[in-house]
């Protein structure tokens, strides 16, 4: 069975968690929000890795044509089923023909939304309204109990808060890995400056405005790199997933991984400001953020768990 793009929004893919070519040529350029692709997994009893739907300041409406468990995650959009409220972060159970409608984000622009036993990735993964995501329904013994709990309540009392995500996602200070080829004057007018997002080419970069960036641009043509840092007409660039292979762009510099969740939930209007470290600093805080994703990974499970065992006593 499938579900059943009612209305695409702004930006609906199929999106899987890194970078991969399909069978059909097709590209995928991987989740920009790493964090949320796998959260919402995570929550549904997946692998991490599992395909997730990703959709884009405007997400579409989802119908489902038989009973599936699924959450979505990333940005806080609002969000309805019939007369029940459907939060980030959480896990439920639809029946066939209910409808999954977003309305206003209080943060981000991203959400990820993952069904129990995955979903499969074939042909164009750019999904317009009528289109069908085809369920892989790869169940375990864990989604099978995890069905017979939520045919009563269907859906969990306990979800992933904002609390346990703050560091992640709301801070506007983003950590920049400097180059040692771009002078510290650089590096010092942009940690001076607070930056304003002026707008987004959707998964391709995000334009910031400030006070202009004086740099040498040699016009030697060099890859892109997600996260890169770079210069155009003195202002910065930061590149997303789906930025050009080439550019002759200036790069003074990358953000790490671990600080790119929030980057991509960024809006037009919102702030960013930069603080310069070394390559061994962001080694570091990558391993730190890999133990606290562990961690989060952890929790959810024991909850899952422990709800299960609950619903058996």
């Amino acid at each position: 069975m499938s579900l059943i793009i009612q209305e695409s929004g702004l930006l609906t893919i199929l999106q899987t968690l890194d970078r991969e070519d399909s069978a059909k040529g097709n590209e995928y350029n991987g989740a920009c929000d790493r964090l949320a692709h796998q959260l919402a997994n995570q929550l549904v009893g997946n692998d991490p890795d599992q395909p997730t739907i990703e959709m884009t300041v405007r997400p579409g409406v989802i119908k489902f044509t038989e009973p599936t468990i699924a959450a979505f995650s990333g940005a806080e959009f609002k969000a309805k089923s019939g007369n029940r409220s459907i939060y980030v972060n959480r896990i439920y159970l639809f029946d066939r023909g209910d409808e999954l409608v977003f309305s206003e984000s209080t943060r981000g622009n991203r959400v990820y939304l993952a069904v129990a036993g995955g979903i499969k990735v074939e042909g164009s993964n750019i999904l317009a309204s009528g289109d069908e995501v085809v369920m892989c329904r790869n169940y375990t013994a864990q989604h099978d109990e995890l069905f017979n709990m939520l045919k009563q309540q269907h859906e969990v009392s306990w979800g992933v808060g904002t609390y346990a995500l703050v560091e992640v996602y709301l801070s506007d200070t983003y950590h920049l890995v400097k180059r040692p080829d771009i002078p510290d004057a650089v590096y010092a007018a942009i940690e001076a400056e607070e930056y304003t997002v002026r707008n987004e080419k959707y998964r391709v970069a995000l334009y910031l405005e400030g006070d202009e960036i004086e740099t040498s641009d040699t016009g030697i043509e060099h890859p892109g790199i997600k996260g890169g840092v770079y210069i155009a007409d003195g202002q910065p660039i930061l590149a997303l997933n789906d930025f050009n292979a080439y550019t002759t762009a200036p790069q003074v510099g990358t953000i790490p991984s671990y600080h790119m969740h929030k980057l991509v939930q960024k809006r037009p209007g919102s702030k960013v400001r930069f603080k310069c470290v070394e390559a061994d600093d962001a080694h570091a805080n990558l391993y730190a953020h890999h133990l606290w994703k562990k961690s989060l990974f952890k929790a959810i499970d024991y909850k899952l768990s422990k709800e299960l065992i609950k619903e058996k006593m």
